[in-house]
């Protein structure tokens, strides 16, 4: 790889700096494109530019954040997913969609604080647009050519008309519980045709991040009857972080900053770190590996919920070969179990007489396709 001029560049730019423009003119190409690569792959992260949205609640927030905090979040964040796959396996689906409804949520604040942390939090993670299509659709609007609704990714938040009076309604997260929308143009290019891959989400350190030691700690859960709350669920962070700064009173900017006074002391947080413990002490060894390895696939042994627009063009997954029935979901709509009935019985109808035959000096003067039909040789 050539990269003289980059090089060169890169030299004027340390002009001030002797030791490392030595640094840069010694430096081997191939070490220079892996950096320039890493920095590109640090930029085009979903969440690069969340950071904007933060109001003054999230942006303190992340200026306090410490290493255990960052832990902390992790923890809660696998929790839910955790605690979501145990309910989808056991069919317990409204605890299913109460931990899953803490997911996208505790994603978006992760990226909108971590911008703000002093470089202690970063967040990787698939974009979640491909199989928010499933629900938003890819219709568009004749006189704009726009989206009648347009995906939103970790900002998208759940509204109450159901589906059946508005079609392209985001009623629930259940969409990330099929194939992503094969028309999306990340679909396309994307190497994940199953469920969303939760498994591949990273949040911790941005240098954890990199050397792909930051993943969930995903395992089975004993499934639960009901919800269970993780310690940071209580985290007063929740009461503000999804408010506008605009819309933030004097009084509610001073009430969460007196709860982030006494939250270390709190008793979410002291049974937290008494878990913590526990954990280490039960194995230290296996402790100290969490998050280093990525976990099998969310989805492996769960059937996936049939798309909206598979289900409304009629396709029957469970007739179609493996490769085409991931694309539109493995879970096809069950149909009313009926027979049909019987076709009424129709009138018998009396064969159709021979035509009469014609004189042979008319046949004569008939083209030959009528002369055969009227007797003609």
């Amino acid at each position: 790889m050539e990269l003289k001029g980059f090089r060169e560049l890169l030299l004027k730019k340390a002009a001030n700096d002797p030791t490392l423009q030595t640094l840069i003119d010694v430096m081997k190409d191939e070490i220079i494109a892996e950096k320039v690569l890493e920095s590109l792959e640090k930029m085009a992260r979903p969440q690069a530019s969340m950071g904007r949205s933060a109001n003054a609640g999230v942006t303190a927030f992340g200026n306090q954040m410490k290493n255990k905090d960052v832990e902390m979040m992790r923890d809660a964040l696998a929790h839910h997913v955790n605690h979501y796959r145990a309910a989808l396996k056991s069919g317990k689906r409204d605890v299913a969609d109460q931990h899953l409804n803490k997911i996208i949520p505790m994603m978006h604040l992760a990226a909108r604080a971590g911008a703000h942390s002093n470089g202690q939090l970063g967040l990787d993670y698939v974009p979640l647009e491909p199989w928010e299509t499933n629900y938003t659709s890819t219709e568009r609007r004749p006189e704009t050519g726009k989206l009648k609704e347009g995906t939103k990714g970790l900002r998208r938040r759940l509204n109450s008309a159901s589906r059946d009076k508005n079609p392209r309604s985001v009623p629930d997260y259940r969409y990330l519980e099929m194939a992503p929308h094969e028309e999306h143009a990340d679909s396309k290019k994307s190497s994940h045709k199953g469920g969303y891959p939760f498994e591949e989400i990273q949040l911790g350190n941005p240098a954890k991040i990199d050397a792909k030691e930051a993943y969930l700690h995903l395992h089975d859960v004993e499934p639960q009857d009901k919800f269970t709350p993780h310690p940071f669920d209580e985290h007063p962070i929740h009461e503000v972080g999804e408010h506008k700064q605009d819309s933030m009173t004097p009084e509610q900017m001073e009430d969460f900053a007196t709860k982030m006074q006494g939250w270390h002391g709190s008793e979410h947080n002291a049974k937290w770190m008494q878990s913590v413990k526990e954990l280490h002490a039960k194995d230290p060894e296996a402790f100290k590996v969490r998050g280093k390895t990525k976990a099998p696939h969310h989805f492996e042994g769960i059937d996936l919920l049939q798309q909206p627009h598979a289900q409304k063009a009629g396709v029957d997954v469970s007739a179609l070969p493996p490769e085409l029935a991931a694309k539109f979901g493995n879970k096809p709509a069950a149909a009313p179990a009926q027979t049909a009935a019987p076709a009424p019985a129709q009138p018998e109808v009396a064969p159709a007489k021979p035509a009469a035959a014609l004189p042979q000096e008319h046949l004569a003067n008939l083209p030959p396709a009528l002369r055969a039909k009227f007797g003609g040789k």
